[in-house]
C-alpha cells in the first residue's frame, strides 16, 4: 500500500492550517504539472466550493513577481547577437559564426545570474586566466587569432551588461535574470505581493537567487517551506540523492525541517531490475508490464502508474508498445515535434535547400538525388502531388545516376514544360533571400493546410494531433518569417535550420485531455514532487541516469567551483534525488535498462541500480529487489525466428523458376540464407535501385568484362597477335568511356572517386592486355577462343515429394573458354579478391555446407565444369579457373579437388547438388533465417527480419 503521497498532504496542510484563505494563499512549486495533481488533491469530498491558491512554478513565480516575462530561446539569441554588435563594432562576428558559440554564453549568464555572481569579478578573472594560458617567456607577439581570443573573453562583461540591459528595457528576462532582479532588491518586488502567505513546497536544489528571495518571505513571515525528503539519503552523508537537503536542513533561514519521512524503512516496495537488448526493447517490456498490470483486474491501477522515460527519445517506440487495453494515457512531457511526419517534411525540405548547388540556368538549383527523394518520397507529398504522378520522377531519378536534379530534369522527363507542377516548384524554388525562403515554407504550409485538413471531418487525410502538430510547425515558420524580416543579418539557410531545428526541440505539442486520467507518461524533470503506486523506468543506463557530464560552457571547471557555479557534481546529485523520490512511496517499481553493449561501452545499467541492489535491503528488508534478463518472445514484440512454410503455390512458384533457369548466384543465396532466396526469387523483392553516385565494383566488373569482350569477340577461333593487343591497349581509354555511357549514364566521371576507379579499370585493362600479349597463344598449335561470354545450360532430374521427378534447368554465363596447349580452360574474370587456398578444395561436400563463408567461387566453377561436361565443350582435359584483375600476376587460377579426380569430383558435385535441389522443393523443409548473422550485414531484407542494426529514433 502507497504511503500518502506528497501533494495530498500538501493539500491536507492547507486545508487544515488556511481553510479560508483562498486566493490569497499562493503555492510555489518546481513545476506546472504539479500544479495540476495539487489541484485535484485540493477538491473537497462532497463539501462545497472553494477557492483554489493561486499555484505557479518557481520559474513562473519568479517572473510574476519580477514583472518580467522570461522570453524565447530565439528572442534570447537576437539580443545576445545584437549585444555583441554594439561591442564589437565592424569586428563583430555575422551571425552564423555567432551562433555556434552564443548559445553557451546565454547558459553561463543565466547560471551566473542564478548564483548571483558578480559578473565582473569573474570575467576579469576568467581573462585574465585565458591570457596566462597564452604568455610566453621568449615574448614572441601574439598572432592574430590569439589576439582575438583574448579579446573576447575581454568583453564578456560589456557583452553581459548590454544584453541584460536590453532584455529588461523591454521588460524581458531569462529566469536567471527574473530571480537576479527579485534577489538584488528584495523589498522592492516581495513586499507588494497580493498573497498573504506563500508555501514553497517540494524544493531539492535551489540555486542562491532563489534561496534569497524565499529566505526574505520567511523572514517577513510570509513564508513557509516543506521539504519532501527520506532519512535513507537524508541522513546518510555518502548518499548524494540528500546534498542539497543536507545544507537546507541545517540552514533555519529557510524554514528548518518540520517532518522526515522513512519510507525506505517502514515500507514494502517490490523493485525488478531487467536489462534488455537494443533501444526499443524496452518500450516493448515496458508494454508487456502494463498488459500484465491491466490483467489485474482493477480498473484504476493505471490511474496510480507512471511510466518514465530517463531518455525522452524512447517517447514514439513506448507509444507503439501500449497495449490498446490499457486505455486512457496522458504524456505529460509533450509530443516532441521532431518525431512528427510534418517535422520531417519540413527538415527535410531544409536539407535539400541547404545542400542545393547552381544549376547551368541562374535561378534553377540542383538538389542532391537523397535530399530530393526524400521530400518527394514524403507521404504528404505523394498525397498532394499524386502518388502515380510522381512514380515515374522517382524512376527516373533512381535510374538516371545524377547525384544532383534540378527543375529542367523533371520537366524532360514529363515532356511537358510547364512540369512539374506548382507544389513541385514551390518546394524546389530557389529562394532570393533568407527571408525569401521562410516565405517560400509559409506557402507550403498554406498548401498542406488546403490539401489536407479541408473538407468533413471523415474526408480530412490527417487526424487531430497530425493537425495540431501542423498548427505548431506553422507557428514556428511565422515566428522565423518574422524574425528574419526584422534581423536582416542572417545570411545562410544553414543557420536558419538551426534555429528551426532547436526552436522545434523547445516546442513540444501539448494535445489537450484529461491530464489526470490514465497512465501517466513522463520525463524524469516531470516526476518531481508526484507520486505513483506503480513506477515503470526505461532506459536507466549510465551516462543517461544521472546524464554524462556535457556542461558546455566557456567557464572552465575549476573557474566554476571556485566561484560556487554548479559542475557535473551537482548535476549528479540532482539526478540521484529525482531517482531515490521516485521510489520513496512507490509499491512496485520496474527499472529497465539497454543491457547491449557497443563500442562506446553503452549497455552498462545506472550506477543507482547497482546502489540501491545492494544498500536497500540492507537498510530495510522490505526492500525486495530482484534482477532478471527477459527472454523475448512474441508477446514481448520481438519475433523469434521467421520461417516460411511451403505451400502449394510456393512449391508452383519454384517449378517455374527452375524451368526458367538456376544460377550459381541462385544456388549460393540459398546456401547463404533460404529466406532471403525466398525473398528475392520467389517473392520476386528485388533491391531497389539506387542512383550510383560512386561507381561500385559491379559496375566497374561490368565496364570491364564488356571491355575484354569487345577486344576478344572478333578473334574467337583464334587468339590476338602480340600486335593486336597493343593496339587494344591504346585503345582501352575509349572503350571504357563507351561502356560507362551504356552502364553508368549520367555519373559524374571526371573528378573525384569515379575519375580514380576509371583510372584503376584502365590500368587494370592494360596489364591484363599486356599479360594476354605475353602469354604466348600458339594458334598454329591450335590454340583458340573458344566462347566468349557462354551461356550454358543443363537439364537434372530430381524427386520432389509429392511431386514425383520433375526436371530443372541449370544455368550459367561463362566469361571465357578457351584450349592452350590442349588444355580447355572455363574462365571467369574477377575484380576482387580472389586467393588460390580458397579454390582447393578437399571434399566437394564441403562447397554445399552453410558456414560463415560459403565458397561460392569454388561453387560457381565447379557449375561451370559440370554445365560444359553436359553440352560436350570440355573434353577430358579441362580446368575451371579465375583470373583476377586486382592481382594479374597470380594468372589463371584453377579450381582444384585434391582427393579426387575431374569425373569423380563432378560426379560427386552432382549429387550433392541434386540433394541440395531436392531439399529446395520439399514441403517438408521450410524457408529460414540464416544462423549466421554475417550474412545479414548487407542483405536487404534485414529491417524484415528484424536483424537490421536498430537506431534511436
Amino acid at each position: 500500500m502507497m504511503h500518502q503521497p506528497f501533494l495530498e498532504k500538501l493539500a491536507l496542510h492547507i486545508r487544515e492550517k488556511y481553510p479560508a484563505m483562498g486566493r490569497r494563499l499562493c503555492i510555489v512549486l518546481p513545476n506546472r504539472r504539479a500544479g495540476l495533481f495539487l489541484k485535484r488533491h485540493l477538491i473537497p469530498a462532497g463539501g462545497a466550493p472553494v477557492w483554489a491558491p493561486s499555484i505557479f512554478s518557481m520559474e513562473d513565480f519568479a517572473a510574476r513577481l519580477s514583472g518580467l516575462q522570461v522570453a524565447d530561446p530565439l528572442e534570447l539569441m537576437t539580443t545576445l547577437y545584437e549585444a555583441h554588435r554594439k561591442t564589437e563594432g565592424s569586428a563583430a562576428s555575422d551571425f552564423d559564426g555567432f551562433y555556434g558559440w552564443g548559445r553557451g554564453l546565454i547558459r553561463d549568464f543565466d547560471d551566473i545570474d542564478q548564483y548571483l555572481i558578480k559578473p565582473e569579478t569573474l570575467f576579469t578573472y576568467l581573462s585574465e586566466s585565458k591570457a596566462m594560458t597564452l604568455w610566453n617567456m621568449d615574448q614572441h607577439p601574439l598572432t592574430d587569432f590569439e589576439t582575438k581570443y583574448l579579446r573576447f573573453f575581454n568583453s564578456l562583461t560589456a557583452y553581459y551588461k548590454e544584453y541584460t540591459r536590453d532584455l529588461t528595457g523591454r521588460k524581458n528576462a531569462y529566469h536567471g535574470l527574473a530571480c537576479r532582479t527579485i534577489a538584488e532588491a528584495p523589498e522592492a518586488y516581495c513586499d507588494a505581493v497580493q498573497w498573504d502567505h506563500i508555501i514553497f513546497a517540494g524544493f531539492n536544489a535551489l540555486t542562491p537567487a532563489q534561496r534569497t528571495m524565499i529566505r526574505y518571505f520567511i523572514k517577513a513571515e510570509k513564508a513557509e517551506t516543506l521539504w519532501d525528503a527520506d532519512a535513507y539519503y537524508l541522513e546518510n552523508t555518502h548518499q548524494e540523492a540528500g546534498l542539497f537537503l543536507r545544507k537546507y536542513k541545517e540552514d533555519r533561514s529557510l524554514g528548518g525541517f518540520h517532518e522526515i519521512t522513512d519510507h525506505f524503512k517502514t515500507s514494502a516496495r517490490n523493485i525488478t531490475i531487467a536489462g534488455v537488448p537494443r533501444f526499443t526493447a524496452q518500450a516493448n517490456l515496458a508494454g508487456s508490464i502494463l498488459r500484465n498490470l491491466t490483467e489485474k483486474g482493477d480498473p484504476a491501477i493505471l490511474n496510480k502508474t507512471a511510466v518514465v522515460l530517463a531518455d525522452e527519445s524512447l517517447l514514439l517506440p513506448l507509444l507503439n508498445a501500449i497495449p490498446p487495453e490499457a486505455g486512457d494515457f496522458n504524456i505529460t512531457m509533450g509530443f516532441p515535434l521532431q518525431q512528427s511526419p510534418v517535422y520531417n517534411l519540413f527538415d527535410s525540405i531544409f536539407e535539400m535547400h541547404v545542400h542545393a548547388t547552381e544549376g547551368k540556368t541562374a535561378g534553377e538549383p540542383r538538389f542532391y538525388f537523397r535530399h530530393l527523394l526524400a521530400v518527394l518520397q514524403h507521404s504528404y507529398i505523394q498525397y498532394l502531388a499524386g502518388q502515380q504522378a510522381l512514380a515515374s520522377i522517382i524512376a527516373h531519378i533512381r535510374n538516371s545516376n545524377k547525384p544532383f536534379v534540378g527543375i529542367p530534369d523533371l520537366k524532360a522527363i514529363s515532356g511537358e514544360p510547364d512540369s512539374p507542377g506548382e507544389l513541385l516548384h514551390l518546394l524546389m524554388k530557389k529562394p532570393d533571400s533568407v527571408y525569401g525562403f521562410t516565405q517560400q515554407l509559409a506557402g507550403i504550409i498554406n498548401t498542406l493546410k488546403n490539401g489536407l485538413t479541408t473538407g468533413a471531418e471523415k474526408e480530412r487525410k490527417i487526424n487531430q494531433a497530425e493537425n495540431e502538430i501542423l498548427y505548431n510547425i506553422a507557428l514556428i515558420i511565422n515566428r522565423l518569417q518574422i524574425f528574419t524580416g526584422k534581423a536582416d543579418y542572417i545570411g545562410e539557410l544553414r543557420t536558419l535550420h538551426t534555429l528551426f531545428r532547436e526552436s522545434a526541440a523547445a516546442s513540444p505539442v501539448a494535445f489537450y485531455g484529461e491530464p489526470l486520467k490514465g497512465i501517466q507518461v513522463m520525463g524524469m524533470l516531470e516526476t518531481r514532487v508526484l507520486d505513483f503506486e506503480n513506477i515503470i523506468l526505461v532506459s536507466a543506463n549510465e551516462d543517461i541516469l544521472p546524464s554524462a557530464r556535457n556542461h558546455n560552457s566557456f567557464i572552465p571547471f575549476e573557474i566554476r567551483r571556485e566561484f560556487g557555479l554548479p559542475t557535473h557534481h551537482e548535476q549528479q546529485a540532482v539526478f540521484a534525488y529525482h531517482f531515490y523520490r521516485l521510489l520513496q512511496r512507490c509499491t512496485n517499481a520496474w527499472l529497465i535498462y539497454n543491457a547491449e553493449s557497443d563500442e562506446l561501452g553503452g549497455g552498462e545499467k545506472s550506477r543507482f541500480l547497482s546502489q540501491i541492489m545492494h544498500e536497500l535491503p540492507a537498510y530495510s528488508p522490505l526492500n525486495r529487489i530482484s534482477e532478471i534478463k527477459p527472454a523475448f518472445d512474441a508477446k514481448l514484440g520481438t519475433p523469434g525466428e521467421i520461417t516460411v512454410d511451403k505451400d502449394e503455390a510456393v512449391i508452383e512458384k519454384l517449378i517455374s523458376i527452375s524451368r526458367k533457369g538456376i544460377s550459381p548466384t541462385a544456388i549460393t543465396q540459398y546456401l547463404n540464407c533460404s529466406l532471403k532466396y525466398y525473398f528475392n526469387y520467389v517473392l520476386g523483392l528485388g533491391e531497389t535501385e539506387e542512383v550510383e553516385e560512386t561507381m561500385d565494383f559491379r559496375t566497374l566488373g561490368t565496364i570491364i568484362h564488356e571491355v575484354v569482350q569487345r577486344f576478344l569477340e572478333p578473334f574467337v577461333g583464334s587468339f590476338p597477335t602480340e600486335h593486336d593487343y597493343r593496339q587494344m591497349q591504346q585503345q582501352a581509354g575509349e572503350a571504357i568511356a563507351g561502356a560507362l555511357q551504356k552502364h553508368f549514364p549520367g555519373g559524374e566521371t571526371t573528378k573525384g572517386r569515379n575519375l580514380l576507379i576509371i583510372k584503376v579499370a584502365e590500368v587494370w585493362i592494360r596489364r591484363f592486355l599486356e599479360m594476354e600479349a605475353e602469354a604466348g597463344y600458339n594458334p598454329a598449335n591450335g590454340d583458340h577462343l573458344i566462347a566468349l561470354e557462354k551461356q550454358l545450360t543443363a537439364p537434372l532430374t530430381i524427386d520432389v515429394p509429392g511431386q514425383g521427378k520433375i526436371t530443372v534447368t541449370l544455368k550459367g554465363t561463362a566469361d571465357r573458354i578457351d584450349r592452350v596447349n590442349g588444355h580447355t580452360r572455363i574462365i571467369d574474370y574477377k575484380t576482387g579478391k580472389v586467393e588460390a587456398r580458397s579454390l582447393k578444395i578437399k571434399d566437394v561436400a564441403a562447397v554445399f555446407m552453410p558456414a560463415k563463408e560459403i565458397k561460392e567461387k569454388a561453387l560457381q566453377l565447379f557449375f561451370y565444369l559440370y554445365l560444359a561436361g553436359k553440352e560436350n565443350i570440355a573434353t577430358a582435359d579441362f580446368s575451371a579457373g579465375i583470373i583476377t584483375f586486382r592481382s594479374l600476376k597470380d594468372g589463371y587460377l584453377p579450381l582444384l579437388v585434391t582427393d579426387a579426380g575431374n569425373q569423380a569430383a563432378l560426379e560427386a558435385f552432382e549429387n550433392e547438388l541434386t540433394g541440395l535441389l531436392e531439399e529446395l522443393f520439399d514441403p517438408g523443409v521450410p524457408f529460414a533465417q540464416t544462423s549466421f548473422r554475417e550474412h545479414c550485414s548487407n542483405c536487404p531484407y534485414r529491417a524484415i527480419c528484424n536483424r537490421d542494426e536498430l537506431k534511436p529514433w
